[in-house]
């Protein structure tokens, strides 16, 4: 082979490399790319609800707080002085702005005014966990005019606190100072986007939001069980039921009021309305020896008005209520409430069962028996002594009188997820409660 030949053949290889070179990349342009994630997904912990309570003012009314300046020289011309109190319209806008960054941040934020348009009509049955409220402790507003440029200053120091329903105290508290300036004379955007400020370095603190994060501990989702309470097999006086009922009835303290309930049994579990545990976490619970104990919020059930509670800590002996389920009761039985009306500890009062209605998605008790604010979550007793509803509400108008409503107890040990765990060999009453033969 001639070197000219052989020069020839290695020219022909160089461009048969090239073209199949292009080719290939050709090919594997139009080939689909998966990117792969360098971390595995993970789900995320489900986070508590938030809530964004009031923001205030800490200033004393008529503090100079800044004033109006004109010219290039900046001569002052009006004084600004501290308000007694914000606007309700400048709080609420500013509440509405916090639970938009909250929202954005990622946060799940119980909203005081819902964006959705069904949202009022849907009742949700768990409050937020965390309330987040400001104290505004410093203010300087100054507003500039002259030949070039107008604008208005805002600087404010603001203490922001978080308070922990489930604990019932304030978790963390930081005072920090956000300012903005916004053109024009006296405009509300330099206040609102103040606060916006503050509040920003407020989520961007660590430990801050390590709190708010933290992972909800939701109680087990298996049904709660409780034992059936024995009960006579002879009728007994009213001296008789009472006695034996008032120490299983409780009486429930919030920060906002008072109310009933009663046990269930002896592990502490006690029965109650929403309306009385309202939006805590924890509350107090006053024994029949006059002992206060503290009690968790475990469910609640807005739409029905239920509310189960358990006592925590070594609290004493306590006894449970035996439960009769309303497939058993009739129109004109007698029937007997007891609860805590107004300050009025361990009322008792009697009456019939007047019918039974249904109100939205609730059945309910109408009795004619005397109930009265402080009665709500207590008991609603035949004459033998067991809770066949509890006391939730009554129709209060001039000229109206004997309009009491009870909740059906089977309905809400159901709603509730409790149920009834009753000996398979024994004799039971039409309740199915064991029966206790006295000699």
């Amino acid at each position: 082979m001639t070197r000219f030949e052989y020069s020839k053949i290695m020219a022909m290889t160089s461009v048969w490399s090239v073209i199949c070179t292009v080719v290939l990349c050709f090919f594997l342009l139009q080939a689909p790319i998966q990117a792969e994630p360098l971390h595995p997904l993970l789900n995320p912990e489900p986070s508590a609800k938030v809530e964004i309570a009031r923001i205030r003012s800490g200033v004393l009314p008529g503090v100079l707080i800044g004033g109006h300046y004109d010219g290039l020289l900046k001569i002052r011309q009006q004084r600004y002085v501290a308000a007694e109190r914000l606007e309700d319209q400048l709080e609420n806008s500013v509440r509405n702005l916090l639970e938009d960054e909250l929202s954005q941040a990622g946060f799940d934020v119980l909203r005081s005014h819902p964006q959705s348009l069904f949202a009022e009509l849907i009742e949700s049955s768990e409050p937020g966990r965390f309330l987040i409220g400001g104290t505004i402790t410093q203010v300087h507003l100054d507003s500039y005019s002259s030949f070039f440029t107008e604008y208005t200053q805002d600087d404010r120091a603001i203490r922001w606190e978080l308070f922990d329903r489930d604990l019932n105290k304030v978790v963390y508290r930081q005072e920090i100072t956000g300012s903005a300036k916004a053109e024009g004379i006296d405009n509300p955007a330099a206040t609102y986007e103040a606060i916006r400020a503050s509040f920003k370095v407020l989520l961007a603190k660590p430990e801050f939001v390590a709190l708010l994060n933290r992972p909800i501990e939701e109680p087990p989702s298996q049904s709660y069980k409780i034992a059936a309470i024995a009960a006579t097999a002879h009728p007994l006086t009213l001296e008789q039921l009472v006695g034996r009922a008032i120490p299983s009835v409780v009486q429930i303290r919030t920060a906002k009021g008072q109310g009933s309930g009663f046990l269930l049994d002896s592990s502490g579990l006690i029965m109650t309305n929403q309306h009385v545990v309202g939006s805590a976490f924890s509350v107090k619970v006053k024994l029949y020896d006059g002992s206060l104990v503290n009690g968790r919020v475990l469910r609640r059930d807005a739409v029905a008005d239920a509310a189960l509670v358990k006592l925590e800590g070594d609290v004493s002996p306590v006894s449970g209520l035996p439960i009769c389920h309303t497939d058993v009761v009739r129109v004109g039985q007698s029937v007997v409430a007891i609860g805590n009306p107004l300050s009025f500890s361990n009322s008792v009062t009697q009456g019939i069962v007047s019918g039974f209605r249904r109100n939205a998605s609730r059945s309910l008790i109408q009795t004619d028996t005397a109930v009265n604010p402080g009665n709500s979550g207590g008991p609603l007793l035949n004459r033998d002594g067991k809770v066949i509803g509890i006391v939730t509400e009554k129709i209060a108008s001039e000229g109206i009188e004997g309009l009491g409503f009870a909740l059906p107890i089977g309905d809400i040990l159901q709603r509730l997820e409790v149920s009834i765990d009753s000996p398979i060999e024994s004799e039971r009453d039409a309740c199915g409660n064991p029966l206790v033969h006295s000699k």
